[in-house]
């Protein structure tokens, strides 16, 4: 039997604000690593305390680990995009992109890493809604991105299980594709436009458990998600 190819993966997280939990992250998501993957932790000014000075001193002990200093970004869109041009850079087959706050777990990413190694894939989402996935704490929000990805659904004519999630892997040539066409939005409606965008390509949902970090939802960012999922759907129609 051949050799399986080991695929190189590049995680990208944007960190602000959380110097009492980063290294306890990146300790978690390091021990999920090979010697070959990165971690891309963006930082910018939306972080007031210390979390890049945490990051850029376990960077020192692991060189897995990369801190990705971006004053420019102006919102957690630009600093997703910055993360992702960082890892095209560096060259790696597939990026890993997951919240800095522990609410995906660490210990799934070898579910991504099997998936990959299928070689079957461009796309591979994590949902919390299929069968074996799970989405803990906040009912509130629950009911949100369940309603998110049941309207986008609809709208757009997709078939997503979850339309809203952000743990999620893209191949160099999906992730290319999606940095070259860009988003519209400016909030986490982004990840439904990037799901929309490679709706066509080879793709492949695995169950995760997420743990909501708060039951707030703020109001404008649920209101500029509907603006933008239907201007997506109108510029969809036009290009028909």
């Amino acid at each position: 039997m051949p050799d399986q190819k080991q695929y190189s993966i590049g995680v990208v997280t944007p960190l602000a604000n959380e110097a009492s939990t980063v290294n306890d992250f990146l300790t978690q998501v390091c021990r999920q690593l090979g010697t070959q993957d990165r971690i891309f932790c963006v930082v910018d000014n939306a972080s007031t305390d210390n979390t890049r000075e945490c990051i850029e001193k376990f960077s020192v002990d692991d060189e897995r680990v990369v801190c990705v200093w971006a004053p420019e970004n102006r919102c957690v869109v630009d600093a997703y995009f910055c993360g992702y041009r960082m890892a095209l850079n560096y060259g790696v087959d597939w990026i890993l992109e997951m919240d800095g706050g522990l609410s995906h777990q660490p210990e799934e990413i070898p579910n991504f890493r099997t998936a990959i190694e299928s070689g079957n894939f461009d796309y591979i989402g994590g949902s919390r809604f299929m069968r074996g996935g799970d989405h803990t704490g906040s009912i509130f929000r629950n009911f949100i991105s369940r309603s998110g990805t049941v309207l986008s659904n609809l709208v757009l004519r997709t078939t997503f299980t979850d339309m809203t999630g952000g743990f999620q892997c893209f191949s160099r040539k999906a992730m290319e594709q999606v940095v070259k066409k860009g988003v519209k939005s400016r909030a986490h409606f982004f990840q439904t436009e990037i799901k929309y965008l490679l709706r066509n390509h080879r793709w492949l949902e695995i169950p995760i458990v997420y743990q909501s970090p708060s039951a707030s939802v703020n109001r404008a960012v649920i209101w500029e998600s509907i603006r933008n999922l239907f201007a997506l759907a109108r510029e969809s129609n036009n290009n028909d």
